[in-house]
């Protein structure tokens, strides 16, 4: 399912490290693995697949930094819009309601990739990550294979592969939105190809 929302908690204090475990063991029992976790220096990203979720995950969030007294300088609910390729306050996303048939009708064309991907055998989509050394291509691989993700290492890159078009352009935003899209990383998304696919051999994830 794509993470069409996200909470987003900026910080003034303490340390980003702590307080992503924390927030993870918090998420983890009252949400289970349904809100996925990033960050950067200074921001920690709650991607949600539903407006509720998120709204819940917000609230875990904030018994979790009053907790740990952390200063926080605003904590936010985003919504993505695909009319507008960006994310967008909340609040400002009832102004602007997409088609119904245009929902439904992309809703079906994923859950048919999906679909299709696990009865091949093959996922229909891949996001391919260049990163400055081969120490963060193997760091970052084992972050992903630990979410589950499908993963191929190379030197200076590697390829993560998702079962429809909406799992890939999420975890290409969350990859950018945790500071794995800086200016030496490049980060692109494609569709596989099955006689390419033939050729490769996946590590890690399920």
């Amino acid at each position: 399912m794509a993470d069409d929302w996200r909470v987003c908690i900026a910080f003034g204090g303490g340390s980003v490290d702590s307080l992503r475990q924390a927030l993870t063991t918090a998420l983890g029992s009252r949400l289970g693995d349904q809100v996925a976790i990033s960050s950067n220096a200074t921001q920690i990203f709650l991607y949600a697949p539903s407006i509720g979720l998120a709204g819940e995950a917000a609230q875990v969030a904030g018994e979790v930094l009053a907790q740990h007294s952390i200063s926080v300088g605003t904590v936010r609910t985003e919504g993505w819009s695909w009319r507008k390729q960006q994310w967008r306050d909340a609040d400002e996303m009832p102004a602007e309601p997409e088609p119904v048939q245009e929902w439904a009708g992309h809703a079906s064309r994923q859950e048919l990739e999906r679909a299709t991907s696990v009865m091949r055998g093959f996922p229909a989509w891949q996001v391919r990550v260049e990163l400055p050394s081969h120490r963060d291509v193997v760091v970052l691989a084992g972050q992903l294979a630990a979410q589950g993700w499908r993963v191929r290492r190379r030197i200076r890159s590697l390829i993560v592969w998702a079962n429809c078009e909406d799992d890939a352009t999420g975890l290409a935003r969350a990859l950018s939105a945790d500071g794995s899209g800086d200016a030496d990383t490049a980060i692109r998304v494609g569709r596989v190809s099955l006689r390419y696919m033939y050729t490769w051999t996946d590590v890690g994830g399920g």
